[in-house]
């Protein structure tokens, strides 16, 4: 859809909107604060940007925006121009009355002192406030002078009373404090050379000494003008004064009577000049190369704070006077030159130049050397940690390879026993069974006579006791490996025992021609035992003699061996023998010599399992050559 506007009506809605843009700046403009700020010198030179910058930030920041910040700048020149900064600071304030600014602020001594020249009604009535200044200044002659020989008189900026001055920051410098620091230092004081430079802040500082030097008539003020000297001229006063009461004050310096800047190392220059003259600071000119020191203010940037006491003047009313703090400073290779010890210096004093040790001298490098070994350190500590991980892996895996390995040789061994047990075994139980089906079938036949069935039943017996020693030998080895068997000491009559198994040898063993003695001590051996197994041990021991003699005897004793407090047994026969190579293998399982005689290959073993369970040992005698000759041991106990 259009919408048609007539002409006439058109026209009445675009001045109405014009009307109401114009009351809308002009309401803003109403609360919108205007400071003008004029400096000395260009606002682009980094020391005056820098406060311009923080000032402007702060401000704005204070007010939301709304603050017009102008800035204008002199550009002061040499001293030599000094009559024309009263015209160009009226020419500045002039060109701001058409809107009245709602402070002004002056940078530098320059502004300053051409500022409270001024005579018109704007610049005494504006509120207005200054930094970068010095509490003492002097008031721009109106007349046309020759600066080189000017000798003003300076003024306190309180003394100004025609001025809407409400605040400030400013430098006091103390020549007072000065003086009795110089006093303190070198009490015979009799002259003071004070240089200044050709600057209007050189002005101001010589102006304030020789008002404050009045009140010390006894030391002597001589002053060593830049505005009349050339710095060759100045080094060549310095050559002269060889007083020895005499010391030099160094107040500012950056322009000779050439008109020329000088750079800031030409302070060295003139110090070169005369070396051996002590020398102090009043604004910190020459301190780190040249003066022994001074009482002097603590420079620092001021756009903030300036920006604060502006801001609480423009909201509240409140004026506001800093007096920037003095410090006493001094240079620590000066006072050793001149032997001032540090018990002369003031509480709380700022020294430079100390002597550094290696560390400070060169902290950078150390932080980077000690860095770079923190970090070689850990590395190594990582590198350690994880090289003894690795190795202790190593172990772990070498330890349970061992283990894995020796697990399966063991695994590998008791399969082997095991296979062996079994063939063992089929051949062990196969024969007496065997021989008891086959007699047991021959005493049923009818044709079987008495005599034979009276053989065949004692075969049948035989085999059957046969039987029953090796199930009664494996029930044995199979309650020892599962550690089941038992051992119940009690007080035995040990000779008895061995009579014992003597008979039932020899009632189960009919032998001939071998003859069976018995060398027991004449008194009865008594121990606590486990008879049945001590009654096992001989019989087992018996019974393999039997086995391998077949003429001769078999001579079971017992002797006492009071040293090792032990019981000898001892069983030897006249049969085949074993060799000497065998004497440990006997006594591993299912080991048997002569796989023609009937046995299981498990009487030793058992026998030495048992003996070890009573607390003894078993042996096999090598130096025994006539046959075999088994030994053991059992502790003797107290009964």
């Amino acid at each position: 859809m259009r919408i048609a506007i007539k002409p006439h009506r058109l026209k009445g809605y675009v001045i109405r909107t014009m009307v109401t843009m114009l009351c809308v700046m002009n309401f803003t403009s109403l609360f919108c604060r205007e400071i003008l700020i004029i400096t000395s010198y260009n606002p682009d030179t980094p020391k005056t940007f820098s406060h311009l910058t923080d000032f402007t930030e702060e401000i704005k920041r204070r007010f939301n925006g709304n603050v017009s910040v102008a800035i204008e700048s002199m550009n002061c020149g040499n001293l030599s121009e000094a009559n024309l900064w009263k015209s160009r600071m009226a020419g500045i304030i002039d060109a701001h009355k058409t809107r009245k600014p709602d402070m002004i602020i002056l940078l530098g001594q320059e502004a300053w002192a051409a500022y409270l020249s001024q005579d018109s009604k704007l610049a005494k009535e504006t509120p207005c406030m200054a930094a970068m200044v010095s509490s003492y200044t002097i008031i721009l002659p109106d007349y046309k002078c020759d600066f080189h020989k000017w000798k003003p008189k300076g003024i306190r900026y309180t003394k100004k009373k025609d001025f809407n001055i409400v605040g400030g920051i400013f430098y006091k410098y103390d020549i007072d404090k000065n003086i009795n620091l110089v006093r303190d230092f070198y009490p015979k004081t009799k002259k003071i050379a004070l240089i200044t430079d050709f600057s209007f802040g050189g002005l101001i500082l010589q102006s304030h000494v020789i008002e404050k030097m009045r009140n010390h008539k006894d030391i002597e003020l001589q002053l060593l003008d830049g505005r009349e000297n050339s710095i060759f001229e100045m080094c060549d006063k310095l050559r002269r004064l060889t007083s020895p009461n005499t010391i030099v004050w160094v107040g500012t310096w950056r322009i000779d009577s050439s008109e020329n800047f000088v750079l800031a190392n030409t302070t060295e220059t003139l110090h070169s000049a005369n070396k051996n003259i002590p020398a102090f600071s009043l604004s910190s000119a020459g301190l780190g190369n040249w003066t022994i020191g001074g009482y002097i203010p603590e420079y620092s940037p001021q756009g903030k704070k300036l920006a604060d006491i502006a801001s609480d003047y423009l909201s509240m009313k409140n004026k506001n006077f800093i007096i920037i703090p003095n410090e006493y400073s001094f240079d620590q290779k000066k006072l050793n030159k001149f032997k001032l010890y540090n018990k002369q210096l003031p509480k709380n004093s700022v020294i430079i130049n100390t002597p550094s040790d290696f560390f400070s001298s060169h902290k950078t490098l150390v932080l980077w050397v000690l860095g770079i070994l923190l970090i070689l350190s850990i590395g190594l500590l990582f590198s350690l940690y994880y090289i003894s991980k690795i190795k202790r892996l190593t172990r772990n895996l070498e330890r349970q390879s061992k283990e894995l390995k020796e697990a399966k040789d063991i695994a590998e061994e008791a399969n082997n026993i095991k296979t062996s047990f079994i063939a063992n075994m089929s051949h062990e139980i196969r024969t007496p069974l065997n021989a008891i089906v086959g007699f047991t079938d021959l005493i049923t036949q009818d044709d079987c006579d008495d005599n034979d069935k009276k053989t065949f039943s004692h075969i049948i017996k035989e085999n059957s006791d046969m039987l029953l020693e090796l199930i009664n030998q494996i029930l044995d080895i199979s309650c020892i490996e599962s550690g089941k068997i038992s051992i119940s000491k009690e007080a035995c009559n040990v000779t008895d025992i061995c009579h014992t198994a003597v008979v039932s040898v020899e009632h189960t063993r009919k032998t001939n021609g071998v003859e069976i003695i018995e060398d027991y001590p004449d008194e009865a051996v008594t121990a606590r035992t486990d008879a049945l197994r001590l009654k096992q041990v001989i019989i087992n021991l018996l019974t393999n003699a039997y086995k391998f003699t077949e003429e001769g005897f078999i001579k079971l004793s017992i002797s006492i061996d009071p040293k090792n407090n032990v019981i000898v047994f001892c069983v030897k026969d006249t049969g085949i023998g074993i060799p000497a190579d065998k004497a440990d293998d006997i006594f591993k399982r299912f080991v048997k010599l002569n796989q023609y005689v009937q046995g299981t290959g498990l009487g030793l073993s058992l026998s030495k399992i048992i003996v070890e369970s009573l607390g003894g040992k078993i042996w096999l005698d090598t130096s025994y050559h006539d046959g075999a000759c088994f030994m053991f041991t059992h502790p003797i106990e107290t009964i």
